[in-house]
């Protein structure tokens, strides 16, 4: 068999670039994995959007996303449940809450509007929150959240409409090369003769490197999550509610609410919910929301983040090693990324550069060069931050 580039994973950022590969005509796509489609990180993920990022690279991407995601139904038949409820983002540290404000203004450039507010003005807004240990926030109203299985079942279904195939349950245990140049992908069940090869595996990135020596620096960390019954007394747009250094959401979801748990390093990468947090994960939510402390915790799910060094996503070409490319390590941005990834990685693939966004700030040599990205407002850091989204 053979295709003119193999997708290790089918995740939406995979599906994503193959949908825009296709679309810009090449042919015999193929995608490989292991499960099913969207069964990884994108279908676990809370879908928060925004563009209230602190780095101009995460702020484009979301700008571009967006465009996308408002012209998505009329692309592909599918509606993305983008949901403008805002981001409220809060930090009891005085040093953040300066950060926030200097966010604030540098957003303005780019014609993003994001509220300074006391925490005095958050209480007025929201009397359901405890602010009085906060040194302030912020609110982008025009952030909110988006559907993750619509994104990724209507990627996934505009892909084979231009003719991508997907095969699912077919695990890549092996990647080939002659010299410097990638030749075949070996599955379980067979090989694949192929040129180019792209590492869209999300938490799973750094073994698909690893078959074929390179070094892709990302790990997964497992972020549990848990849903609540009904609250009265919390009534209105509940927006979504992050606590920056403490890494903890909370948002309305159908009649009750969606509450983050602890995150840890997962045990043997499995994304399993361990019941025994939700003490924690309630005692977090009763602090900042009193009247969670009353809601009964109904379920919940766990999930991966691919965490890279800085927070941010790795892009591009591998040096050295013609035909690999890589397009993971999103630290939980991957969903809400994925309509700007696609397309500028299928330009790197097709064209040799990125032309949408320039993607050099993002390439995976930035770590050998040190030159590492800052993203307070983000997920965790591998030694250990707590994250956002």
């Amino acid at each position: 068999m053979r295709a003119e580039i193999v997708i290790v994973g089918a995740g939406v950022v995979g599906l994503s670039t193959a949908y825009h590969l296709a679309r810009a005509g090449l042919r015999d796509v193929l995608i490989l994995e292991r499960e099913a489609v969207g069964s990884g990180s994108s279908g676990r993920s809370l879908g928060g959007f925004r563009v209230d990022f602190a780095s101009d690279v995460n702020v484009r991407f979301s700008l571009e996303s967006l465009k996308a995601l408002e012209g998505f139904a009329d692309e592909f038949g599918v509606d993305p449940d983008l949901r403008r409820i805002g981001y409220l983002i809060l930090t009891t540290s005085e040093a953040l809450a300066a950060r926030l404000r200097e966010n604030a203004a540098r957003l303005a450039r780019f014609g993003v509007e994001v509220e300074v507010l006391t925490a005095g003005e958050i209480k007025a807004r929201w009397p359901y929150l405890n602010t009085a240990d906060l040194a302030g926030g912020t609110f982008c109203a025009r952030d909110g959240t988006v559907g993750p299985s619509e994104l990724t079942q209507g990627y996934a279904a505009g892909a084979r409409r231009l003719g991508v195939t997907i095969r699912e349950g077919e695990e890549v245990v092996g990647i080939e090369a002659r010299g410097s140049r990638v030749t075949a992908v070996q599955t379980r069940t067979g090989r694949v003769e192929t040129p180019r090869v792209l590492c869209a595996a999300g938490a799973w990135s750094s073994r698909i490197g690893a078959m074929v020596g390179v070094q892709i620096p990302v790990r997964p960390v497992r972020r549990q999550v848990f849903v609540t019954g009904p609250c009265v007394a919390i009534q209105g747009v509940v927006p979504q509610v992050v606590e920056v250094g403490k890494g903890w959401i909370f948002r309305r979801e159908g009649a009750g609410f969606l509450i983050y748990g602890p995150q840890d390093d997962a045990p043997e990468g499995a994304a399993v919910l361990d019941c025994t947090s939700v003490g924690w994960a309630v005692a977090a939510a009763a602090h900042r929301v009193p009247p969670l402390a009353e809601a009964e915790v109904v379920g919940g799910w766990a999930g991966l983040y691919e965490i890279s060094p800085d927070n941010h996503a790795i892009l591009g070409p591998v040096p050295g090693l013609d035909g690999f490319y890589v397009a993971t390590g999103f630290s939980g941005h991957g969903v809400m990324h994925s309509p700007a990834t696609g397309k500028v990685m299928a330009e790197v693939i097709l064209m040799g550069q990125a032309r949408t966004l320039d993607i050099a700030p993002l390439t995976i040599e930035r770590f050998g060069k040190g030159t590492l990205l800052e993203e307070p407002m983000t997920a965790p850091r591998q030694e250990g931050r707590e994250g956002t989204d």
